[in-house]
């Protein structure tokens, strides 16, 4: 099958890629972000390589990062779950409200354009990035909620 890409440009794009799936696993580790702080752009990038058109390029760069969150998740959850590390009657107060934000989330992803999505994208990196640098453990919101009855 013949993708129009000259096979260097793809061997570059999957070294690019094999990079960036360790940097992000690497500050995931060491900082405790989540992979898609890196992985957003190298996928971004990666798309306008491979010419996806600017109005859907945030949108399928968005998607397949949810198509990773999903499996490594729920593997997640399982091996926390099995170690008795889940606060399961915690898990089943929020459950409702998690589907419907996701729900209303894909919803206003698919009515936004792709300009706007990155500069929603922007906007939160920017301020997880200051939180990291400058928070201090009074703005852990969490811990100052009242516990559930």
């Amino acid at each position: 099958m013949e993708l129009g890409i000259p096979a260097g440009e793809i061997a570059l794009l999957i070294a690019a890629l094999l990079v960036a799936g360790v940097v992000a696993g690497f500050l995931a580790g060491l900082l405790g972000i989540g992979g898609g702080g890196v992985l957003v752009p190298v996928l971004y990038e990666v798309f306008r390589v491979l010419n996806v058109a600017p109005a859907i390029r945030m949108h399928l760069v968005l998607g397949t990062t949810l198509a990773i969150i999903l499996p490594t998740s729920l593997k997640s959850f399982a091996g926390h779950r099995a170690r008795g590390a889940v606060d399961m009657p915690l898990l089943k107060r929020v459950a409702a409200f998690v589907v419907a934000g996701v729900v209303l989330g894909a919803i206003a992803a698919k009515y936004s354009s792709g300009d706007a999505l990155k500069w929603v994208w922007v906007v939160a990196a920017t301020l997880i990035a200051i939180k990291m640098a400058f928070g201090r453990e009074n703005w852990r919101l969490a811990d100052q909620l009242p516990p559930f009855p």
